[in-house]
Formats: C-alpha cells, sequence, structure tokens
C-alpha cells in the first residue's frame, strides 16, 4: 500500500489455506459480515498509523466504516452494522507515516442513525481552515448527509505532536452551520505508530480506533461544513 491513497484489502497472507487476491464479497459469499479490523504494519518500523477503512457495496454506496489501528493490539471489533456479503462488496483502506507536520491527512468516519455512513478526508494546512469532503463524492459534510444524525464517529491524524501543537490552529476537527454556528469540535487520535522528534523510534498508540458515541444526535444539514485547522 502507498501512504495517503485508498486501497482494496482482499485476501491474502503466507501458510494460510486460502486463495491470495480475491475482493471480501467473494470470498465470503452469502455470509454475513459483523465483525472486522484493519492492521497497519510499515516495513521494520513503527510509524505506520491507520486513517480509514470502509466496506463499499456492488453499486458503489459504503455500507459502513470499519475501525483499525497498529500492530499493538487492534482486536476484532464489531461493525456498527452487519454487511451482506456478496460479489462486488469491498473493502478498502488507508494509513499515512507518522511524522512532525501539519499537513499529515485528517480523516473522519461518521455514523448516522439512519445507517447512513460516509468518511471525509483533507490534509491539514498550518494556521489555515480547510474543507473536509468525502471520500468517494467529494461533497461536503452538508451536500453528504443532509437531514442525516450522527451518532457516532471515528477521527484520525497521524502527527507525533498532534493538531495544533503551536495552537495557531484548531485542536479538533469542527462540524458547523451555514451561519458560523459551532455544532461539533471533536479531537483526533493518532492511532498507529510514532516518531521522537529527533527521528528515532518513539512510543506508539495501541489498539484500535475508538468510536466516540454521542449522546444527543447531530442533527447535519446540506450548507454545514466539517473543517480542519492545523498548527505546527
Amino acid at each position: 500500500m502507498t501512504a495517503e491513497t485508498t486501497t482494496e484489502i482482499q485476501t491474502g497472507g503466507v501458510g494460510v489455506n486460502q486463495s491470495s487476491g480475491i475482493s471480501l464479497g467473494q470470498a465470503f459469499a452469502n455470509k454475513t459480515l459483523v465483525s472486522l479490523s484493519c492492521l497497519v504494519q510499515t516495513d521494520d518500523a513503527i510509524t505506520g498509523s491507520f486513517c480509514y477503512g470502509y466496506i463499499l457495496g456492488p453499486t458503489g454506496e459504503m455500507l459502513c466504516p470499519v475501525q483499525g489501528g497498529n500492530f499493538g493490539g487492534v482486536g476484532l471489533p464489531r461493525l456498527k452494522r452487519p454487511v451482506r456479503c456478496v460479489p462486488g462488496v469491498k473493502l478498502f483502506a488507508a494509513f499515512d507515516v507518522v511524522a512532525d507536520a501539519g499537513t499529515q491527512l485528517g480523516s473522519m468516519a461518521i455514523y448516522c442513525a439512519s445507517g447512513k455512513s460516509a468518511i471525509f478526508t483533507a490534509k491539514g494546512v498550518d494556521a489555515t481552515k480547510t474543507s473536509m469532503t468525502d471520500i468517494l463524492t467529494g461533497n461536503t459534510i452538508g451536500q453528504s448527509l443532509d437531514r442525516e444524525r450522527c451518532v457516532c464517529s471515528y477521527q484520525t491524524y497521524p502527527a507525533v505532536k498532534g493538531l495544533n501543537d503551536n495552537q495557531a490552529g484548531n485542536s479538533g476537527f469542527y462540524i458547523e452551520s451555514s451561519d458560523g454556528a459551532l455544532k461539533l469540535m471533536i479531537p483526533p487520535s493518532t492511532s498507529g505508530g510514532a516518531v521522537s522528534a529527533t527521528g528515532g523510534a518513539g512510543s506508539y498508540l495501541q489498539g484500535v480506533t475508538g468510536w466516540v458515541e454521542y449522546a444527543v444526535p447531530i442533527s447535519l444539514a446540506q450548507n454545514d461544513t466539517l473543517s480542519i485547522m492545523s498548527g505546527v
């Protein structure tokens, strides 16, 4: 896989009694998928960081986001909704390499009360408000999820010193209405490896990227925006 690039994950592995290079829906045709996770491992390094994962339906719609993390202990969390596997169903994921930079890939996966979901991304820009857009359509959050209610989300930003270490940006991704009212600000996690400021190996987070469950669902409207503003 290439960093910051959405890639289909197919069957594979060494010493596993299965055919390689087969898409999810074909490999488990007519089975119902209830648990899944994506593990990020970089070659001879601990700098790989999970950004996002999702299951795509045969007609190109996002069926469900998928959680993930690094090699430190991802586990096998339950999906937000069961997915029926049929030919054409595919698994996709993306990772990034952790760095001390304000230009990392920010990602936010959203799951709605209706069962609809979407993932939004944008690269951070130092001290500059930047719109995060739908990875499948390029739309804003309002255009993609108009009249939906967000019940949970996970968000990632693979920077060793966080999203806003010099306070020139904002420490969370944020949703605003058309009149500028702040609907949500939520900090991202690193969800993977880390390197020290001097370039050597540092500490790393373990476990899966966790869903944030909202006690009150967040109502979304057509002109709402989701933004990232990093500070380095």
